[in-house]
């Protein structure tokens, strides 16, 4: 093995941890720790036993003590105990099932405790020997069976935070000495701002010079590459050790716009542009504008709008869902931008399930320029978080007291993140809520409830007047657990009536609403929040994620309640209250 080998061995081992975290049922923070750091070790150009002689282990992005600790132990003695448990409890080569159609975790793991199969290899060899249909049924087997093939060549669809994080490095390496190229972008899903990316990453590049042949050839070196899918002269397709397809394409500095442009998609808002091309003479491609005897390229993607006598439109806009009309008739929206939120609606301290003190929350909160935050802690049903009493609610009410004091002109509101019970009650009584700043509410229980229960327990809390907000209202996980049944339009529509605002979910694992509903919420002239759901004082840096959902939503300043100064937030909260009073 030589040094550089040891980067990506550990990245596997990393990755197959979290595959039987997977299919061990888990989906929390652990499993987003060694997947975040198994991109950060596949993608450190120097080898790990030069950073561990050095001490910098930890400078690797994703890596803790812990996780320093367990590449310390593979460099002194070529494996993980972590792993090897894991693997025998949990193999990590049946994960792919957790993708094959009625198959969960419980199920996974009722299939290994009945085969013995530890990989696909070994389902497959169950079912070549009739023991697969013992296990689980003719019908099933043979659909499991037929699913095999899809199952051993995935591309897998990664969240939009993963996505990125993986591109983000991919940059870093593309830019080594002597192959950096002048320009360089992330293009596809990503940049559109989709909250699950499949297929894989899309990169437009413009070389250096007579460089590009080197550019791709460092594609291809990449350190956590392990196949090369596809190599041409403007373009190199390559799979990452955890199945993710990377594509670099290539362009010439006056092309680049239009390559950028074509590579960024949507397929629908490229088809819409290559009909208005037409219809002018012309054909779209990722060159330019191309006609019978001429060439209109573009350094810019304006360029190509321009030629077409459009506006440019953003990237999260392209989905041919009418910003096509809307660019013609001088009616795109002024999208939200990070720099237009005044506060954090939905942030959590170390009373409940946070890790970070309310102070160090809102230090880091103020340090980013907000002007305020909202603390919004679980209430007292929520017991697997601890959620507060009202006694300790009291002792919170003292404590943003005293830190209003001391940071002012920094405000923390003091609100909560109240659960709605199952029958749409609150998990507190009026005369609690009605002297909070800010009350949320969230379903945390219940999942499984009826659509038309479901539905008017969130209409119960969303029209109660002391209620401000719904948070992450479809309550689903990416990848992990799907929304709950709820008529979620009919919630919308009362919500804006009610003047209740729907959350946008900065949370990398929710995402929630989506941009489909924000737009949704605006449609009924209802009001968002873009909120980060901190339970750390890192986790403020999420909030891109929902900045990008919401811009997706086609929503502006105007729809979002936290880009609002503080005394036109308190004027907004306050009608509900003297609703309540009244």
């Amino acid at each position: 093995m030589t040094p550089r080998d040891s980067n990506l061995a550990v990245a596997r081992l990393f990755e197959e941890i979290a595959q039987s975290l997977e299919v061990a049922g888990e989906q929390g923070h652990r499993l987003r720790a060694y997947r975040r750091a198994a991109r950060g070790v596949a993608a450190t150009p120097e080898p790990l036993e030069q950073l561990a002689a050095e001490g910098r282990l930890r400078e690797i992005h994703g890596v803790g003590a812990s996780l320093a600790a367990l590449i310390a132990e593979f460099l002194e003695t070529g494996g993980m105990r972590t792993h090897q448990r894991l693997v025998d409890e949990h193999p990590p080569g049946l994960a792919p099932l957790l993708r094959a159609r009625g198959f969960g975790p419980a199920g996974v793991q009722a299939l290994h405790a009945a085969l013995g199969a530890t990989d696909l290899d070994g389902v497959e060899q169950a079912g070549r020997e009739g023991r697969l249909a013992q296990a689980v049924g003719p019908r099933r087997a043979a659909a499991l069976l037929a699913e095999l093939p899809d199952l051993r060549h995935p591309v897998r669809p990664m969240r939009l935070k993963s996505a990125w994080e993986t591109a983000w490095l991919v940059v870093q390496l593309l830019n080594e000495p002597g192959s950096r190229p002048l320009r360089l972008e992330v293009a596809g899903a990503a940049r559109r701002m989709l909250d699950t990316v499949v297929g894989g990453l899309d990169f437009v590049a413009v070389p250096s010079p007579g460089r590009g042949s080197r550019l791709l050839d460092l594609v291809e070196r990449l350190p956590s590459v392990v196949q090369v899918v596809d190599r041409g002269e403007a373009s190199a397709r390559v799979r990452l050790y955890d199945a993710v397809e990377v594509r670099v394409h290539l362009a010439e500095s006056h092309c680049f716009g239009a390559a950028l442009l074509w590579h960024t998609g949507s397929p629908a808002h490229l088809e819409r542009l290559r009909r208005l091309a037409i219809a002018r003479g012309y054909e779209l491609t990722p060159a330019g504008l191309i006609g019978d005897t001429r060439l209109l390229t573009a350094a810019e993607e304006s360029d190509i709008y321009a030629a077409l006598d459009l506006p440019w439109v953003a990237p999260e806009l392209r989905e041919d869902s009418g910003e096509i009309e809307a660019a013609q008739t001088g009616s795109l929206p002024r999208l939200i931008n990070i720099d237009d939120l005044k506060g954090d609606l939905h942030c959590h301290t170390e009373w409940t399930d946070g890790t970070a003190s309310l102070e160090s929350m809102a230090i880091a909160a103020r340090a980013r320029g907000y002007a305020y935050m909202a603390l919004t802690d679980h209430s007292r049903s929520l017991t697997i978080t601890n959620g507060l009493s009202l006694e300790r609610l009291e002792e919170a009410r003292r404590e943003v007291g005293r830190l209003n004091h001391q940071l002012a002109p920094f405000v923390i509101l003091l609100g909560t993140e109240m659960d709605i019970l199952q029958d749409g009650t609150l998990d507190y009584p009026d005369e609690t809520l009605a002297t909070l700043d800010y009350v949320s509410a969230s379903v945390h229980s219940r999942f499984k409830q009826p659509e038309a229960q479901m539905t008017e327990r969130i209409i119960r809390a969303v029209t109660h007047p002391l209620v401000h907000a719904l948070n992450h209202p479809r309550g689903r996980l990416l990848g992990a657990r799907p929304a709950y049944a709820v008529d979620l339009q009919r919630v919308v529509e009362v919500a804006a009536a009610a003047g209740c605002a729907l959350e946008v979910s900065a949370d990398p694992a929710r995402m929630d609403l989506d941009g489909d509903w924000a737009r949704r919420v605006r449609t009924a002239c209802g009001r968002c929040t873009v909120s980060s759901d901190a339970h750390s004082t890192l986790d403020y840096d999420n909030i891109w994620l929902g900045i990008g959902s919401a811009r997706r939503g086609w929503l502006e300043p105007r729809h979002v309640l936290n880009t609002l100064p503080l005394d036109e937030l308190r004027s907004q909260l306050v009608p509900r209250l003297d609703r309540y009073k009244g």
